[in-house]
């Protein structure tokens, strides 16, 4: 009847379809939309189909996206990058990841806090918090300002590790530099600590942080070898 989809009821219909894990649909929506959209603009359609697959656990299916985006005139910048690390991180292609990440810097483009972020949980998730620790350090120096959800990636590296009096100094930092974690990477960081059935010492760190004036509504502290469950007010 004379419509024409524009980019935006492209990426939504793409968005959906990839939600739902309708991918060859989602696919064949993504073909058109190349047809009839400049493909300069289209880079938050093709991270939205990359996530999408991430989510689902279809890594090489994301990969196969970020890759077919040079080759189709869409130039990847930081924000996709970032992206397909996050997903490989997430599903353990740690090696993969840092290739990645190599491949950008030759590229010229600048890492960004998310980046930095991402290797950092990559450094916790092989062992490694140490070295997420020296990377956390050296945000300054790249130019890029150290947030909570760094922070707190690498403090739970240190309670995941068992470096607990590292874990607690850091933390302590943290609040110090009067950096305080958003609920929801406060919430993950007390996830960490009961999963390892560190209980008492989520408490602490809660009634540290209440201390500091955080105002969490409701925070669930759970413990797996106990099987309950607080509700902090």
């Amino acid at each position: 009847m004379g419509f024409k989809h524009t980019l935006s009821t492209y990426r939504c219909m793409i968005e959906k379809l990839g939600i739902h894990g309708e991918f060859q649909a989602m696919e064949q929506v993504l073909m058109e939309t190349r047809m009839n959209v400049d493909n300069n603009l289209l880079e938050g359609v093709y991270v939205g189909a990359m996530r999408n697959y991430g989510k689902k656990g279809r890594v090489q299916e994301a990969v196969d996206v970020f890759e077919r985006m040079d080759f189709y005139n869409c130039e990847p910048s930081v924000l996709s990058y970032n992206s397909i690390m996050n997903i490989l991180v997430d599903y353990g292609h740690h090696d993969q990841v840092h290739k990645v990440y190599l491949r950008m810097r030759d590229k010229g483009i600048s890492p960004d806090v998310y980046t930095f972020t991402i290797r950092i949980k990559s450094f916790c998730k092989t062992g490694r918090p140490h070295a997420a620790l020296r990377l956390l350090n050296n945000m300054s120096s790249q130019g890029c300002e150290v947030n909570d959800v760094a922070y707190c990636t690498v403090v739970g590296g240190f309670y995941d590790g068992h470096y607990l009096l590292d874990a607690y100094e850091l933390f302590n930092q943290m609040l110090e530099l009067g950096i305080f974690p958003a609920i929801a990477t406060f919430n993950k960081l007390m996830h960490v600590l009961c999963k390892k059935g560190q209980v008492m010492k989520s408490e602490k760190l809660l009634s540290k942080v209440l201390k500091k004036g955080f105002c969490p509504t409701c925070i669930q502290l759970t413990s797996s070898s106990k099987g309950s469950v607080e509700k902090v007010q």
